[in-house]
This record gives C-alpha cells, structure tokens and sequence, in this order.
C-alpha cells in the first residue's frame, strides 16, 4: 500500500467521522431544545397565576413566589384571589387565560 492510497483511505474515514460528529450533534445535543423552556419568562407559559392586586387597567398576579403585571383579554374582569393560567408573554406583561382545570 503506498502513500497514496493510505492518504485517500484516511481523508475517507475524516468525511465519515465528521459527517458522524454532526449527526451526532444534530439529535443528541441539539433535540432537548426543542423542548419546553426551564428558565425566563417563557418558562411560566402554563403555569397559574394567582391575582394579588387589580390596578384597574393592570392586574398584579403571583407565580412561583414572583409578582408580575398581567393583562386579561376575557370577558369578565377576574376578582382577586381567582386563579388564572398564563397563556402567553408579552414583553414585561403576562397574558392570561380563564383557568379550565388540569394540573
């Protein structure tokens, strides 16, 4: 075997390794962030939220120790003490939902 064909065989063997450490990278390190957020404020989307304060345009509510200004797009005003779910966020507010149950 002379130094050609052993360079060739071992370029083909770097493509397959790097082709290998991508896949690789592709469903083992990169799938998990496809998941639901564990930190910022993303993280309390689904999350209830207690209402401590109502401001008249901004309602104040509590989630996981936190206090937080809220905006609620239904129908009737919640009173304060009701338990809502956070449905999305919108920069520094918390858009919440009726709670329907679950958890």
């Amino acid at each position: 075997m002379n130094n050609v064909t052993a360079y060739l065989i071992f370029m083909l063997i770097a493509i397959v390794f790097f082709f290998l450490g991508a896949w690789f990278y592709r469903f083992v390190l990169w799938y998990p962030r496809g998941r639901k957020s564990v930190t910022g404020a993303k993280s309390l989307v689904g999350k209830d939220a207690t209402v401590i304060r109502d401001n008249g345009t901004v309602l104040v509510v509590r989630v996981d120790g936190v206090n937080w200004n809220a905006r609620f797009n239904g129908s009737n005003r919640p009173q304060v003490g009701s338990v809502l779910r956070i449905k999305d966020v919108n920069g520094l507010y918390l858009i919440l939902e009726e709670n329907t149950g679950g958890n």
